[in-house]
């Protein structure tokens, strides 16, 4: 997987330099949420169009506000899950993947309040947010036709940063488990307890 920086096309980048500024208590904080949800589709759109693109929350972040002009000093965890549970809802209503599944922490999670997202829209709470990402950004790829697509259609993939993670972190766990022993010959005995030497 690749981390897809995207960018407003130039044209609309010299627009946003030439307008003046809004701040979001100038707008109001649900006009603002509608207009970067807008512009977090568009950006998130860019992202499901290339196989096993994800964008970084930092970007769709600093993306929202340059595009639409209107900027808050308020940290992003304040405000990027309203932005994208509305993006979520929109493409909810157009019968179509999450876009928001795209959207991930530096470490390449799905971005915090995804799970609480899905089970809003859906009645589901997903058990493991990444999994069910992962099939979203998939069932993304193909329904917006992505270039890079696999003939087979692509499957459902954890991004590799994250993945090793989750590897290093299964490793761990193993070897934290104790070690049943025999206490006669001191050997690692089965999972049943009987030593096969001594038993």
């Amino acid at each position: 997987m690749s981390t897809f920086d995207v960018a407003a096309p130039d044209h609309e980048l010299s627009d946003v330099a030439e307008r003046a500024w809004r701040d979001v208590s100038d707008v109001g904080a649900a006009a603002a949420r509608i207009e970067w949800a807008g512009a977090a589709r568009e950006m998130l759109l860019v992202a499901a169009g290339k196989y096993q693109a994800v964008v970084q929350q930092k970007a769709i972040a600093a993306g929202v506000q340059e595009l639409t002009g209107i900027r808050t000093k308020q940290p992003t965890r304040q405000w990027i899950g309203g932005v994208l549970a509305e993006v979520s809802a929109e493409s909810l209503r157009r019968g179509e993947p999450m876009l928001s599944a795209l959207c991930v922490n530096p470490d390449e999670s799905v971005f915090d309040g995804y799970a609480a997202i899905v089970g809003a829209a859906t009645g589901t709470t997903p058990p493991d947010a990444d999994v069910h990402a992962s099939h979203e950004r998939l069932a993304g790829y193909r329904h917006f036709d992505a270039t890079g697509l696999p003939a087979d259609g692509g499957s459902p993939m954890i991004p590799p940063k994250l993945g090793a993670a989750r590897a290093r972190a299964r490793r761990a766990a193993i070897a934290e488990r104790p070690i049943n022993k025999c206490p006669r010959c001191n050997l690692q005995t089965p999972a049943n307890g009987i030593c096969d030497t001594c038993d």
